[in-house]
């Protein structure tokens, strides 16, 4: 039995096994995409530096694809293919493709070929946790799935799917310690998560980890709509034609704000993104304010997800709550959380088994 955990946003991978912690782009590409080298050819050797791996699925008998963490840097933008989506994105191929390259991904970092009984912890918008959306998406996940990895067939057997509230990840990393038991705080005291995504802004609300419907809200707007709103800018500011959104996710990544097209071609944003971001930050805490009508009633705001790292100090000014906590490694905390549930659920699996065992 082994526990495996990820969350497939809608600008990043997070993945997690017992071994190691995963991030990388939520976008796939066939491998005809990457083009051909009549140099590298000459090797027989698979390039471990190259940023990404080679899958196959039984979802698409004889389509090559690659997914890794450098995937944004070895294909063209026009050549990626995006799961991002708000529209039944659970049952679309290229969603389930790129589920089936995470286990495989996670697979590979043990011996077997063939992996028996595997734990899934999941996350899905809160709205949608018990849809029949979500329940599609659990039937998907539990089930045996075939998946090559640069040659390499794995058989991965899926037996216990959990799929929760992405923001409850970030509670359950920061209140439940590594043998699975939750801290008291956590059930005496109301909590609010904001989780800047990048397809998504949510605001939970727990009480006793219970949700609280009225007091919660997912807001269908995140990180990638800024990235677009600046790169419309940049394009009507300086004549630029057709600017993909990606150059400027990229500039916000190494921290240049510049929006590198070229050698020849860099658009630096900065001011447009301040602006941007301002614009961004003050109409999330009005639809916040909106649901979140007496701010009293909560005892601490947790602010958690990948787009702390961009809108997080101008959010911190305007929300102006002292009882606001911004997580350690925001991006990974969701996925630290859902391991630490799918771990103790595989501990508790083991402990069954073993039990029914000894009574047969």
């Amino acid at each position: 039995m082994l526990a495996f955990a990820f969350d497939v946003g809608n600008g990043f991978v997070k993945a997690k096994n017992g071994k190691r912690t995963l991030i990388a782009p939520s976008t796939i590409a066939k491998k005809e995409s990457v083009g051909s080298s009549s140099i590298i050819s000459m090797s027989t050797d698979y390039d471990t530096n190259s940023g990404y791996n080679e899958f196959e699925s039984q979802l698409d008998d004889g389509e090559v694809y690659i997914w890794g963490e450098g995937i944004k840097q070895a294909v063209d933008p026009d050549s990626l293919i995006q799961t991002y989506t708000h529209n039944n994105r659970y049952n679309q191929k290229r969603f389930k493709l790129l589920c089936s390259f995470i286990l495989a991904e996670l697979a590979s970092d043990y011996e077997d070929y063939e992996l028996d009984e595997i734990t899934v912890v999941t996350g899905v918008p809160s709205q949608e946790v018990g849809t029949k959306e979500s329940e599609e998406f659990k039937r998907f996940l539990q089930q045996k799935h075939v998946i090559t990895k640069n040659g390499v067939q794995r058989m991965i057997n899926v037996t216990d799917v959990r799929i929760i509230e992405q923001p409850l990840g970030t509670l359950l990393n920061e209140y439940m310690n590594e043998t699975g038991q939750i801290l008291k705080e956590l059930t005496t005291s109301t909590f609010t998560v904001i989780d800047f995504g990048a397809g998504t802004t949510i605001m939970d609300t727990f009480k006793n980890l219970k949700r609280l419907d009225d007091k919660s809200e997912t807001f269908y707007e995140g990180m990638n709509d800024i990235h677009k709103r600046i790169a419309k800018r940049i394009e009507r500011e300086q004549g630029v034609k057709g600017l993909d959104a990606s150059f400027v996710e990229e500039g916000f990544r190494n921290g240049k704000l510049i929006a590198e097209i070229s050698e020849r071609r860099k658009y630096p944003f900065e001011e447009i993104a301040e602006e941007v971001i301002i614009d961004f930050v003050e109409k999330r805490i009005s639809d916040i304010d909106t649901t979140l009508t007496n701010r009293n009633s909560i005892d601490k705001f947790i602010l958690t997800g990948g787009g702390v790292n961009i809108v997080g100090n101008v959010f911190k000014k305007l929300f102006n709550e002292e009882t606001l906590q911004v997580v350690n490694n925001s991006q990974e905390a969701n996925i630290g959380g859902f391991y630490k549930l799918s771990n103790a659920i595989t501990k508790k699996n083991k402990r069954t088994k073993q039990e029914a065992r000894i009574n047969a």
